[in-house]
């Protein structure tokens, strides 16, 4: 195959309300997206690397919002001899349900599972029990090989196919596989290299400890399709985009000098391995032009040791002050709950750490035990107990029991309603202003929404503004002239917003 090889035809189609048969087609790739913006990147991979099966393939994608008996009427209505399926930690389950469906109905369908949630531990579940074939780990070139297979009547004996991972020079592109309606209406996901070189035990890539880079050239010209195409979103899932700044030099200026209005670049970068070239390009491109992702995870040395991290904290800060005031980027950060040798004390130091920095968007997630990764060994020197359902998230630590983790849990969405939605940019800070720190003041906060309402979702507007309101009159900090007009500015904000929050006209009038 020549490097950089992409395919001239494709097979796309979409699931709910295109349940007719398509003639010709054996196989069928799937997944279920966690919403419908998504893409499944996998899917047009394997479909790109079918090679002379391409013509014989389709590609039909899902949302978690359709029951799984219509995504297996859907997927059968095809008559494929072959189904390959993608599985992840969010769609583990209601693919466990479509394959049992499928199997009991159409059992000489073949029914082949891949993805990093069976490529681990998938040993005595129910979804590998009721599939045929498993194709461990990156399936590109493995997938197509097997569909020879089969199509030809060569069944395997073995189910489980593990292959090394292919050589990217051999693996041919899938950006011609979105449609233009993909480009107009989803995210657009590409990759200029795969693995990682760090040893970060909660992530997958921790399992493999180099990186290996496609092709630039072949890579840059499919860019330039894509935005030929009309393309203007680009998230790249590379896991460290900024490894080699020669490189990723190239990409920026490859974008810059192609730079159309509403363009949007995503990133996920390492915060301490940005050259000052690379920072330079960075503040050329125009204010929200750039969203990157930023991985601090934990400023506690104790947690980063033990999970195997390498992190310049003092660098960090310093290259995320250059980015929050000299370029006009977007900032999402992030911090994982529940680490080894992580209490909650020393979290929420390293939370009002980061919040001092000002990033747009702070994610406060709980540690997930990934299937596979290297995590696990502290289940018993740290006393880690997870969950045992997917999305696998830990229940308690040494340091951090559940009644704390759970406290931790409802502080991390009422955070993301108030913090990272951007709705009350004005009122945070009397927020901050109510208790010694920002982290101390969230918490609280939450603890007080839980008391009133003992639930964490389907919240209006309105009504965050009101236990926010009510919240900081208690904490007497401000005015309640300065705390209702502040709110009330918020909330109106933005152009539309015509209707009144009631509490505070009933303040006036009781006034």
């Amino acid at each position: 195959m020549t490097c950089g090889l992409r395919p001239t035809a494709r097979v796309v189609s979409y699931g709910r309300g295109s349940v007719r048969a398509l003639q010709g087609h054996p196989i069928t790739l799937t997944t279920i997206n966690a919403r419908y913006t998504h893409t499944s990147f996998g899917l047009r991979y394997l479909w790109a690397n079918l090679g002379a099966l391409r013509e014989q393939a389709v590609v039909r994608e899902f949302a978690l919002n359709q029951p799984a008996g219509e995504i297996a009427e859907a997927l059968l209505a095809d008559d494929p001899k072959i189904i390959g399926l993608g599985v992840y930690i969010w769609n583990v389950a209601p693919i466990t349900q479509v394959v049992q469906i499928i199997k009991a109905v159409r059992p000489e369908t073949v029914v082949v599972i891949g993805g990093p949630e069976v490529s681990y531990e998938y040993e005595g579940t129910e979804l590998f029990a009721a599939a045929d074939f498993l194709v461990r780990g990156e399936g590109d070139i493995a997938f197509a090989e097997l569909a020879v297979k089969l199509l030809n009547g060569r069944r395997p004996a073995e189910r489980v196919v593990s292959e090394p991972h292919p050589d990217l020079c051999r693996v041919a592109l899938p950006y011609d596989a979105y449609t233009d309606k993909d480009l107009s209406q989803r995210i657009t996901y590409v990759e200029a290299s795969r693995g990682c070189p760090f040893s970060c035990e909660f992530c997958l890539s921790s399992l493999e400890d180099r990186v290996r880079e496609f092709p630039l050239d072949a890579f840059l010209a499919a860019m330039q399709r894509l935005m030929d195409r009309g393309a203007r979103n680009f998230t790249f899932v590379d896991r460290t985009f900024n490894l080699r700044a020669q490189r990723v030099e190239r990409i920026l200026r490859f974008f810059l000098d192609r730079w159309r209005e509403g363009m949007r670049l995503h990133f996920e970068i390492m915060p301490d391995r940005l050259a000052p070239s690379v920072l330079d390009l960075l503040a050329q491109f125009p204010p929200g032009g750039l969203h990157l992702e930023v991985g601090i995870q934990t400023f506690n040395v104790e947690a980063q040791t033990a999970i195997s991290r390498r992190q310049d904290m003092a660098k960090t800060e310093q290259n995320l002050k250059f980015l929050r005031t000299r370029t006009g980027a977007t900032i999402h950060a992030d911090l994982i709950v529940g680490l080894p040798g992580e209490s909650m004390e020393s979290f929420g130091e390293g939370f009002n750490r980061l919040i001092a920095l000002a990033p747009q968007e702070i994610q406060v997630g709980i540690l997930k035990r990934l299937k596979g990764t290297p995590i696990t060994r502290h289940t018993e020197t740290h006393e880690l107990a997870f969950s045992p359902q997917p999305p696998y998230e830990v229940l308690q630590t040494d340091l951090i029991d559940y009644a704390q983790m759970q406290r931790l849990k409802r502080f991390a969405r009422y955070f993301d309603l108030y913090y990272n939605s951007g709705n009350f940019p004005k009122a945070l800070p009397l927020l901050w202003r109510s208790r010694p720190t920002a982290f101390r003041a969230i918490l609280e906060l939450s603890d007080y929404i839980w008391t009133a309402t003992g639930r964490t979702h389907e919240f209006p507007l309105a009504q965050l503004a009101e236990y926010l309101y009510t919240f900081l009159i208690q904490a007497g900090s401000d005015a309640p002239d300065i705390i209702a007009d502040t709110i009330n500015a918020d909330f109106h904000r933005l152009p539309g917003r015509k209707d009144r929050l009631r509490f505070l006209a009933q303040r006036m009038r009781g006034s």
